[in-house]
């Protein structure tokens, strides 16, 4: 039985010029990126690959047709190597074009065609929370359904995973906090997931959760500017939490997660934020038990030193996230009561995969009561 695979070799390298040099990056590579992020590590360096904007040809999460239309401009260059320089869109995106004959890219996602490779990926992650550098996967909103859809196969691993903590100096601290969340909930679940869960996986997740637990202990006590080994902390943390779900895999946290992002435009990471703390705390309240109180215990001593231990840890928890970022409720983001049953059997029909992965059998009532206690 398989239990744990990290296909990318991991670099680090603490400015951005190092990577550049250490890599020869020039003629036949691609750079894929976003605009803010070019102007603030890249304008006026003296470049010889060829670079896409993937704002300019859509904001947001990756798109079937903004894969497609990048596809179509970049046919004609002479690829040899893609690096994904930005948050999770990004590094999904550039999973799919080192694809031969990716286009269209709905043939990829549906997997008609073969999962065959003729570019090799570098990632260079400009966020601390997705983990993409080191996951074999991707997450498509296809443009007939408005669905996110999910392209998984090892094929779509990158070679190499560079992390940088230079790339997130910029990075606003409220973004920094829902991306962080991002990695806490694929460490925590990846940890009590009875289907893929493993010890491997739980190594890594617990690392991270150790790593983000402490750097947000540090967030609590200076309101400045992270320092440089902070940033590189939260990396470290995101690209473990990666290691974990891609070995331990996610449950209905990111099963609830996802209709509030496709619908309300919401960032993954703040949706995230939204289910973490309610469906551990189902948990706890209904089917107890050793994995449970092993991952309370991991939490519990930043709790303790932030003055926010009174026994209910995973209530705890919110209360420390809140002081960094507060959560806000759905009713902000335009949900309504009456949107609740959609959602509840759009991800019954289509996230199955996520449900299954629940600590506690999870029916579509307790769903529904989740959803509602957060609006």
């Amino acid at each position: 039985m398989h239990l744990f695979c990290v296909k990318p070799t991991i670099h680090r390298f603490s400015t951005l010029a190092e990577f550049l040099s250490s890599f020869s990056v020039g003629q036949g590579d691609l750079l894929l990126t976003e605009q803010v992020l070019f102007r603030q590590y890249l304008e006026g360096r003296p470049l010889t690959c060829s670079v896409v904007i993937k704002d300019q040809y859509g904001l947001g999460e990756p798109k079937e047709e903004v894969i497609d239309a990048i596809l179509r401009d970049i046919a004609c260059l002479s690829i040899r190597r893609i690096i994904a320089m930005g948050g999770g869109s990004v590094i999904d995106i550039a999973k799919i074009l080192c694809v031969k004959d990716a286009y269209p890219c709905r043939r990829v996602i549906e997997m008609q065609i073969p999962m065959e490779l003729d570019k090799e990926l570098i990632v260079l992650p400009t966020t601390c929370g997705t983990g993409s550098e080191v996951t074999f996967g991707g997450i498509v909103t296809m443009k007939d359904t408005g669905l996110k859809t999910g392209v998984l196969a090892p094929e779509l691993s990158a070679s190499h995973a560079v992390l940088i903590p230079e790339l997130l100096t910029t990075l606003p601290r409220w973004v920094m906090v829902h991306c962080s969340v991002d990695a806490l909930g694929h460490s925590m679940e990846s940890f009590v997931s009875p289907v893929r869960g493993n010890e491997f996986a739980r190594a890594a997740g617990s690392r991270s959760i150790r790593l983000l637990m402490d750097g947000y202990l540090h967030l609590l006590q200076d309101a400045g500017p992270p320092s440089p080994a902070l940033l590189e902390q939260f990396l470290t943390a995101s690209c473990l939490a990666g290691i974990a779900v891609n070995n331990g895999g996610a449950g209905p946290v990111h099963a609830l997660a996802y209709p509030i992002g496709e619908l309300y435009k919401v960032s993954h990471g703040e949706t995230i934020y939204q289910f973490l703390i309610a469906v551990f705390s189902y948990y706890e309240q209904t089917a107890d038990g050793p994995l449970l109180e092993e991952l309370r215990q991991l939490l519990t001593p930043v709790l303790q030193q932030a003055g926010l231990f009174t026994g209910a840890v995973f209530a705890n928890l919110g209360a420390l996230l809140g002081t960094l970022c507060p959560l806000k409720p759905l009713r902000d983001y335009g949900v309504r009561g009456e949107d609740i049953h959609g959602f509840v059997d759009s991800i019954f029909q289509t996230k199955q995969r996520l449900l299954s992965a629940s600590y506690v059998p999870f029916e579509p009532e307790a769903a529904a009561e989740l959803y509602r206690q957060r609006l």
